[in-house]
């Protein structure tokens, strides 16, 4: 009794997810994970470019998308393109 539950809900879930457009991500495959969060989840990381301390915005595959001479002009832009800085370890 306790699989068939189970069983229904995990079907409840599955039609959810088709009609919301929602992925399942356990079921990703390698290059759908690569592109999980592309353009819109990005980090900063700050650098050197021609002798100058920069901060660059990457995409979530490490592309870097831009850079700018301080963190407020970065994030700035992140807002305004209605993208979301993650933090990275």
């Amino acid at each position: 009794m306790q699989g068939n539950v189970s069983n229904q809900i995990n079907i409840a879930a599955q039609e959810a997810d088709k009609s919301s457009g929602a992925i399942d991500i356990r079921n990703l495959t390698d290059d759908q994970f690569l592109t999980l969060g592309l353009p819109t989840l990005v980090y900063v990381r700050k650098g050197m470019n021609e002798g100058r301390d920069v901060f660059a915005i990457h995409a979530a595959n490490g592309q870097m998308m831009g850079i700018a001479e301080d963190p407020e002009t970065v994030f700035s832009a992140i807002t305004e393109h209605q993208m979301v800085a993650m933090t990275i370890h």
